[in-house]
């Protein structure tokens, strides 16, 4: 009893488990189904609008259809052996049709039309490519279909009244040969009352000769059933679609990209801080301000992720933003990464390592060209003669060392670009951060000694500052990450979703187990936005 007791504890308290699971699973499996369609809209309407047009115009092409039907009844009994007094055999209907079938598919019946009409209602070839018979349950149906609503009258009345006298007459060339049979054993054994009565009853079918069949219905019109646009339309529309869901589907079976959260985790083993959407047009060009919105709101959120895991670490946060391969937007992750931990009263210091395109000046405004890490490689000056510094009154950046209140005076903002967006400066003041870039430098020849190099220029960076984000090169490119690696405390990778393959960011993943410093986490970019987002914030 108490094994029965402990196995029903078991099962109760794993059923909203496994409840929760399965439901989580469905949920999953609709979110990624609508995914696909939204990815693949507008090729879904391309192709339903082109098999509308194509399958109009194809019917457009083919001219116009006019279809008339007649109809022949054949008689349930068999009338001559009604006449003589003779109960028919029993005949399984399905033979009985296929055999009536076989018959309405004769070429002779056509040319047996054409004969009777003397050439009135076309020729014999004619008459067999445009007339269709189907019989079933003691009923003949015949359709012809032309470009003409008369000649498809002509074509259709032609045939259905030549059928029951043609039936007759294949019936009658049975009877003919079962005459002359018994002509014969009449001629060797004589006339016996038995073969004298046979011979009488054959005559008799012989002058019936009705075939069974009679037309009951000729054809009066020829209405047209093509092109009719309305649903040549939807017919069309719905070729299209299902073409489209198939190309849909394919491409998504064999489609390797990233494509959701749990593509990156299990690819990175890490977790996702979080999930950034795919900016509009308007706001990339810069560090998010007070027109960010709610993207402003998942920034914000991943700042607070890293600044949770380091709480109570003491000393400088060295944090290195890479990705597996170049446009899958690290530096605008690492700009307004910073921006974020600056709104949160952190002082931040942004440097930009990637030395073969540097991007973090673009992002703040810094004056194309300006001195940066390329020229600390080769020169000892003071770094802060390198930095500059973000102003909040709206003056645009500054160097550093033109500023004499110097880092983490408290009244220095992040706000992006202040040149070309001033306004965003002024609703930011309210924050007690600060932030100091130090940009990438001119563009020259990047050897790999000077990969080499940059962990070195980690000791030259200011330590009054509370976070160091580092915009590194695409890590399976280039050194440039893998040497940082050893010196750094933490790596944020940034994913794009739908850009990079699931082995390349594996790939990335194998490498970083190498590394000094741990992956703490990624950044799904250009995610797209989930209903929950519209249901909290309303929809633009």
């Amino acid at each position: 009893m108490a094994s029965t007791a402990r196995l029903r504890d078991l099962v109760v308290s794993a059923t909203p488990t496994a409840y929760s699971a399965r439901t989580s699973l469905q949920t999953n499996g609709i979110e990624e189904l609508k995914s696909a369609l939204r990815r693949s809209a507008f090729l879904i309407v391309g192709l339903v609008l082109l098999g509308i047009v194509a399958y109009d115009g194809i019917r457009i092409a083919a001219g116009p259809e006019h279809v008339a039907s007649a109809r022949v009844l054949l008689t349930n009994g068999d009338l001559s052996s009604t006449g003589l007094g003779i109960s028919p055999a029993y005949q399984d209907p399905a033979r009985q049709d296929q055999a009536e079938q076989n018959l309405v598919d004769s070429p002779e019946l056509y040319s047996y039309a054409a004969a009777r009409a003397r050439g009135r209602s076309g020729t014999a070839g004619e008459l067999a490519s445009s007339v269709v018979a189907t019989a079933s349950n003691n009923v003949v149906d015949f359709t012809a279909k032309t470009s003409d609503a008369d000649r498809s009258m002509r074509f259709v009345n032609a045939v259905a009244s030549a059928y029951p006298s043609w039936r007759g007459r294949v019936t009658g060339r049975a009877i003919d040969a079962a005459i002359a049979q018994v002509r014969d054993q009449i001629g060797r054994f004589g006339k016996t009352p038995q073969l004298q009565s046979r011979l009488q009853q054959l005559q008799l079918l012989k002058n019936l000769g009705t075939g069974n069949a009679l037309l009951v219905e000729r054809a009066t019109g020829a209405p047209k059933t093509a092109p009719k646009p309305v649903t040549d339309s939807i017919i069309g529309a719905a070729i299209g679609l299902v073409i489209a869901l198939l190309i849909v589907g394919g491409r998504e079976l064999f489609d390797t990209t990233v494509r959701s959260e749990k593509d990156v985790e299990d690819a990175l083993d890490a977790p996702v801080l979080a999930s950034i959407e795919s900016l509009p047009r308007q706001l990339r060009d810069g560090v998010l301000g007070s027109d960010g919105g709610r993207f402003n709101d998942e920034y914000g959120l991943l700042a607070a992720n890293i600044a949770h895991i380091f709480d109570g670490h003491e000393g400088v946060v060295q944090i290195a933003v890479t990705s597996a391969l170049p446009g899958e937007g690290k530096t605008t992750t690492a700009s307004n990464l910073a921006a974020a931990l600056a709104r949160r009263d952190a002082n931040v210091l942004l440097a930009d390592f990637d030395l073969r395109r540097p991007s973090v000046s673009q992002f703040m405004g810094i004056p194309r060209g300006a001195a940066g890490v390329s020229e600390m490689l080769v020169d000892s000056t003071d770094v802060r003669s390198f930095l500059w510094k973000i102003s909040s009154n709206g003056e645009g950046p500054s160097r550093l060392s033109q500023n004499a209140e110097g880092l983490g005076n408290g009244r220095s903002v992040v706000v992006g670009p202040v040149p070309r967006r001033p306004q965003a400066t002024q609703a930011a003041a309210k924050g007690e951060g600060s932030l100091v870039v130090l940009p990438g430098g001119r563009v020259g020849r990047a050897e790999t000694s000077r990969f080499v190099r940059l962990p070195a220029l980690l000791d030259r960076l200011p330590t009054e500052v509370d976070f160091v984000v580092i915009d590194t090169p695409p890590a399976l490119l280039v050194s440039g990450m893998a040497e940082l690696a050893q010196n750094v405390d933490a790596v944020v990778v940034v994913v794009r979703h739908g850009v990079v393959h699931v082995r390349r960011l594996r790939a990335l993943g194998r490498q970083a187990r190498s590394w000094r410093a741990r992956v703490i986490g990624a950044v799904l970019n250009d995610s797209p936005a989930e209903e929950s987002y519209f249901n909290y914030y309303g929809r633009p």
